[in-house]
């Protein structure tokens, strides 16, 4: 990750042909483009912005911008971050499968369900995440490197979620507790095991 910066003097000599934030977002975003970084965060006047804030402040002339920062990173190590965030996650949610079955079996379970909905967040954080990675990776040119085990592993989680569900809206929650600890964890094994097959993506110049 780098972070570029412009102060107020950088900002009125760079972006002089620019009027507005939204001009000057765009043109960063075109520069960046071209040089093969992905814009991960854009900061004025010391504030972060999200899409909403770009929208809301889009008109704001060139002369009160204080200053600017950008983080930028590479594709490809963006990619590899994710990997990493991913497989590191995946014991955390392998402990949290199992200590939530062993709720379920007590008596608390207004905790359990809580603790139930921490896991279904958690596995659709990491689908989403993974299915985001694999399309990144192919859109650089660097597709990763077993998408059968990434297709295998797709599917036994998408499956054992849907029996999770049906199981706790009837309210079964001794079969919830099961698939808890044997069939989820199970299928978080399948995606440990297919992330242990991905090698770093390589980096432009070649290096890793």
């Amino acid at each position: 990750m780098t972070t570029s910066f412009w102060d107020k003097n950088e900002v009125e000599k760079q972006f002089a042909e620019c009027m507005t934030l939204k001009e000057i977002i765009r043109r960063i975003e075109t520069d960046f483009s071209l040089r093969g970084e992905v814009i991960c965060e854009i900061r004025v006047n010391g504030m972060i912005l999200d899409e909403g804030d770009e929208t809301k402040f889009a008109e704001s002339p060139r002369q009160e911008i204080q200053d600017i920062a950008i983080r930028s990173n590479k594709p490809a190590d963006l990619i590899n971050d994710a990997l990493a965030s991913a497989h590191a996650f995946i014991p955390e949610l392998e402990d949290s499968c199992l200590k939530t079955a062993e709720m379920f079996r007590g008596s608390n379970l207004q905790e359990s369900q809580n603790s139930f909905n921490t896991c279904l967040e958690g596995c659709q954080w990491l689908v989403d995440t993974l299915m985001h990675v694999r399309g990144a990776a192919s859109g650089v040119g660097q597709p990763i490197h077993q998408p059968e085990r990434w297709f295998e592993a797709e599917k036994v989680i998408a499956r054992v979620i849907r029996e999770m569900s049906e199981a706790y809206s009837k309210k079964d929650y001794v079969l919830v507790a099961d698939l808890l600890e044997y069939e989820l964890t199970g299928a978080l094994i399948v995606w440990k095991e297919a992330l242990a097959l991905e090698r770093p993506l390589r980096k432009p110049n070649g290096s890793r």
